[in-house]
Order: C-alpha cells, then structure tokens, then sequence
C-alpha cells in the first residue's frame, strides 16, 4: 500500500507538470489545441510501445473493446480539460475537477460494491463545496460553460478509472503488457482525437508547424508518456477510489508551478487569487477527511474481522 501512494504522488506530480506546461505552451504560443494533444499522445503512445518491447502483446490490447472505450473517454475527457485550461487556471480547473473524486466513489460503490467509509460525506461535500463556490463566482457565461466542460470531464474520467482498474492487461504481472497496454490507450486516444478533428474542419495546416511538433513530441514523451503509467498503475495498487482522492490534490501542485512560470516570465496573465487558493486549501482538506474516514473506516473492519476469527466456534 506504501508503494501504491507513493506512486500516486508520483502521478499527481506528473499530471500537475503536464497541465501547468501545456496551458504555458496553449497560451504562449497560440498553437491548436486538438493538434498539440493529437501530438503528444501520438509519440506518447508510441514510445511506450518501443518500450515495452513486445508488439504483440500489445496488439491484444488493441483486440479488447474496453481499451477503445477507454480511449474514447479520455478523448472527451482530455478535450473538456483542455478547454477548461484555456480560460481558467490549473487551479480553477483543478478544484473544479475534483467533483470526480465523488463520482469515482459512488461508481466503485455501484461497480465493486466497495461502499464509502463511515463520515466520507463530510470531506465530500466539502470538495463539492469548494467546486460550486468556485463557479458561482465566475462570470456568467463563463460559468455556463465551464460546468458544461466540468460535468463532461468528470463523467468520461470516472468511466475511464473505473475502466482501468477492471481491465485485466493493467492487472498482468508482466510490466511489459502493462506498458503495452498504456501505449495502446494513448494511440487509440491520439486515432480518435484525429478523427473527429478531420470530422470538425479537417487537418489543420499548422499541425505541421515546427514548435507544434517539437513542443507536441516533447511533452508527449517526457510528460504524457509517464503520466498514464503512473496513473494506471496507481489505479491498479490503491484502487480508483483512492487515486481518484490523490488526484484532488493536483490544484495546489499545479497552482504553484503556474505560479514559478508566472513569475518565470512564461505567462504573461495570471488568473491567481486568494480566494481562489483558499478553495484549493479547502478542496485539499475535504479529500484529507475522505482518506481518513476511509482509513478508520477500513481499520475497524479489519479489527471486526479479527476479533470474529478469534470467537471459538463450537463443532
């Protein structure tokens, strides 16, 4: 279990890496979006593949219907979030995001009958809290879309967690069908975005566009690439309800590395206000008492369990 938390930070350093680097790339440099995550996921994918070293392994990957699935949800999912980071702030879409780690809850509640913790309510509402008062503060038709774009992430997100940690190759001892497995998802992520890309208003010429393939390339290898390995393998270590409540933290991470960019000079407009922070703060506890409620909660069954396997039966 240390390992598995240890791993999802990991991957809740890596998301809040990626995030804050593509809003600076999006911002700084007016490239598509469509085109840039295409990209990335492309050479993500791909070299997960290499990686793996064994193809055919990771053409049965491609054979399950559930790993088109899933990519077909981080396609919606990452289009909602890149939309969201181009108006709002890691941090606004950050703590608005973190509804989903309600959502997971209740799924694995109705997927694994895992039900939630004794007292979880409380740091749940307290995460919904924070994300309804974070919208109601924004500008009216801002606000319209950004719950549409919010509600839209956090369906496909919760699809796709809950995806990953029942589909077997992301179970399999073997750390090549895994990376196989990942690289798969990126690659049938990277196909889907193309398609409904040419379906929108066909390939755009600047997707050849030098900084759009050096920036897409980099970030789909160094960033991308790294982020779904940590995040599917702290799905299947800790579970999706568990990585789902690591992942709320991601606001406070990816605020303070847009903060150092901020100040870096690499973004010249900074959405940054501290009552913006304070929500992150209060996004942040909320999950705190989530895991702790879980944590006692799991705890006093496991004393209930013992203490049952200590009562002499009689024969």
């Amino acid at each position: 279990m240390h390992r598995g938390w240890v791993v999802s930070l990991g991957a809740v350093l890596s998301w809040a890496l990626l995030s804050a680097i593509s809003r600076v790339i999006l911002i700084r440099f007016k490239i598509d979006p469509w085109g840039f995550s295409f990209i990335q996921l492309t050479t993500g994918g791909l070299v997960l593949l290499l990686i793996s070293g064994r193809l055919s392994l990771a053409r049965a990957s491609f054979r399950k219907p559930t790993t088109w699935i899933i990519g077909l949800f981080r396609v919606l999912s990452a289009s909602a979030y890149t939309a969201l980071l181009a108006m709002l702030s890691v941090l606004e879409a950050g703590i608005m995001g973190a509804i989903s780690l309600t959502a997971v809850t209740l799924a694995a509640w109705v997927v694994f009958a895992r039900p939630p913790g004794r007292g979880e309510i409380i740091g749940h509402l307290i995460v919904l809290g924070c994300a309804g008062t974070l919208l109601q503060s924004l500008d009216g038709g801002l606000r319209d879309l950004a719950l549409i774009l919010v509600l839209a992430n956090t369906i496909c997100v919760t699809a796709m967690t809950i995806l990953a940690e029942r589909h077997p190759d992301n179970h399999s001892v073997d750390a090549s069908v895994r990376l196989g497995f990942t690289g798969a998802v990126l690659l049938v992520t990277a196909g889907m975005f193309l398609v409904v890309r040419l379906a929108q208003a066909g390939l755009s010429p600047q997707i050849w566009d030098w900084q759009m393939l050096v920036f897409g390339a980099l970030v789909g290898v160094f960033l991308r690439a790294p982020s779904m390995v940590l995040a599917f393998a702290s799905i299947r270590l800790v579970g999706s309800q568990n990585y789902s409540a690591a992942t709320a933290f991601l606001p406070l991470f990816g605020m303070a590395l847009e903060h150092v960019f901020y100040v870096w000079g690499w973004i010249g407009i900074s959405r940054f206000q501290f009552d913006t922070l304070y929500l992150g703060f209060g996004t942040a506890a909320g999950t705190i008492a989530v895991l702790g409620a879980r944590f006692l909660s799991r705890r006093t069954e496991r004393r209930m369990t013992t203490r049952e396997n200590q009562i002499p039966r009689s024969g």
